[in-house]
């Protein structure tokens, strides 16, 4: 009769403790690099917003015609019965809203009829030569003016036009540039690299480098600082301004989640930096108490060495 053989399943290996040891000891700047990611996210999802329809709620400015404005009746029956470049109806264009972002320009609430999409995305640049640019373009007055001397004066009419597209394209373009962002986003990406760099142990240049991300953390924390505050004023500028030099026709709403993106994106920069600096004067204390305690241990023996000496004498 075979006895077949017991099977023996080794217990499952732990965790090595040098490693728990190496992450411990590593912590702070294991923190740093996990804020360093979530800036790197943060700032990537504020580039693209309203860059297509997936972002549409990561927005700077959104503006569309005031309701209540005694102006919106005269808005309204300048779209009824009208066609578009593209011989489509403009009814219904009263209602379009344009958010404005970083890297493009998104309209919603479009009627159906239009386009056959309620919304849609252009980049930031690219608006002029769109049909519906032309289209939101609208005549709500006209203003007469005399042309010549007093003697022989004509009097024409001026159209007064208001293209709230128009406006959407200058808060991306000429107000709230993405430029300052962008170069946050790569900066952000060198020093994350820069503090894996630093936590490796036993890696050449190790110092050198500590003293780069000192200088490179400050630089992008006030780079970004002053990207925030820009955005800050250029979202706040754009809505009040726009309301109210518009006679009340256009109705402005800040981002308020572009905002915040942008402001967190900055808290987490400026704890990296305190904790990138806190380190160094970490390690700047250990080293000069290593220092004083060899010169102590010098003094001890050089004095002993003495006291032997005037023994022996």
């Amino acid at each position: 009769m075979m006895i077949n053989p017991v099977s023996f399943t080794p217990p499952p290996r732990m965790f090595p403790l040098s490693m728990v040891w190496f992450c411990v000891k590593r912590m702070p700047r294991i923190f740093a690099l996990c804020f360093n990611m979530i800036v790197i996210f943060l700032t990537i999802f504020l580039l693209l917003g309203c860059y297509n329809e997936s972002s549409l709620s990561t927005f700077l400015v959104s503006y569309k015609f005031e309701q209540s404005s005694p102006f919106y009746s005269v808005i309204k029956s300048s779209f009824q019965g009208a066609n578009g470049g593209s011989n489509s109806s403009l009814s219904g264009l009263e209602t379009v809203r344009v958010k404005s972002g970083y890297m493009g320009v998104c309209l919603l609430n479009l009627p159906k009829q239009y386009d056959g999409s309620t919304t849609i995305c252009y980049p930031r640049k690219n608006l002029f030569n769109t049909t519906i640019y032309s289209d939101l373009s609208i005549e709500l007055f006209n203003l007469p003016t005399s042309n010549g001397t007093s003697s022989s004066s004509s009097q024409k009419n001026v159209p007064i036009k208001l293209n709230i597209l128009q406006l959407g394209q200058l808060t991306s373009v000429e107000i709230i540039h993405p430029y300052i962002l962008m170069a946050t986003i790569v900066l952000s990406c060198v020093m994350f690299l820069l503090i894996i760099y630093v936590t490796l142990p036993k890696v050449p240049k190790k110092s050198l480098v500590n003293r780069l991300l000192l200088i490179w953390s400050s630089v992008l924390t006030l780079l970004w600082g002053f990207g925030t505050m820009w955005t800050h004023v250029g979202i706040n500028a754009s809505a009040e301004m726009v309301s109210a030099a518009s006679m009340g026709i256009i109705h402005s709403t800040k981002g308020k989640k572009a905002a915040a993106l942008s402001w967190s994106a900055f808290a987490f920069l400026l704890i990296d930096c305190l904790i990138i600096w806190a380190l160094y004067f970490r390690d700047r204390k250990k080293l000069s108490d290593e220092i004083d305690k060899v010169k102590a241990s010098d003094s001890y023996q050089n004095s002993k060495y003495h006291s032997d000496s005037s023994t022996l004498a």
